[in-house]
């Protein structure tokens, strides 16, 4: 994904679907329907499952060299010795706990230079747990909204962008307290 966070190798970390803030920091880019087009390739990578969504004050740069020097303490500088450490306990995975006490899930990641994967641990401290439309939904009306000067809570707005982008069927309303509202007004809330 060319438009995601750059953080240094081993690691591999999709902010597209795990870091709120980078969202919301990338969105700010997009100032024009023009350019908002040009977001959908990459917002079409978020896939289609649930995922736990990092809502905290951690930048990607300080979670993964968190990480990163955790490894280098243990002398774990290769993937082989990566897999043999990840898979020492009979797991596929670890978690590791960072200063913030949000917990980061460690797997195998499908490239030789990023061969640590990482996400939020699911429930962990500031994370949400998202479904993947709620979340691509919250993206594009995020964008859109700043884009149009219309609340984000504006349902001919959500509707259209479900509509136009995602293909997925209109809502009658939004509760901020629940699934898209509050995914919105979390968005909204993050400085």
């Amino acid at each position: 994904m060319k438009d995601n966070c750059k953080v240094l190798s081993p690691i591999k970390f999709n902010c597209w679907k795990h870091h709120a803030l980078f969202i919301k920091n990338k969105l700010k880019n997009y100032k024009s329907e023009a350019q908002l087009e040009q977001l959908h390739p990459t917002i079409l990578k978020i896939g289609d499952s649930q995922m736990d969504l990092y809502y905290g004050n951690l930048s990607p740069d300080e979670i993964s060299n968190r990480i990163i020097n955790f490894l280098d303490l243990n002398s774990i500088k290769n993937n082989k010795k990566y897999l043999c450490w990840l898979c020492s306990d009979g797991n596929d995975y670890k978690s590791m706990k960072l200063k913030d006490s949000s917990v980061w899930t460690l797997r195998s990641g499908n490239e030789e230079k990023r061969f640590v994967h990482i996400h939020p641990g699911r429930y962990s401290p500031h994370t949400v747990r998202v479904k993947a439309l709620t979340l691509k939904t919250a993206i594009y009306v995020s964008a859109y909204s700043k884009v149009k000067y219309i609340s984000v809570y504006d349902i001919d707005l959500i509707n259209k962008t479900r509509l136009k982008y995602l293909d997925a069927s209109p809502l009658k309303f939004v509760n901020k307290e629940t699934g898209l509202g509050k995914l919105l007004t979390l968005f909204n809330s993050l400085k």
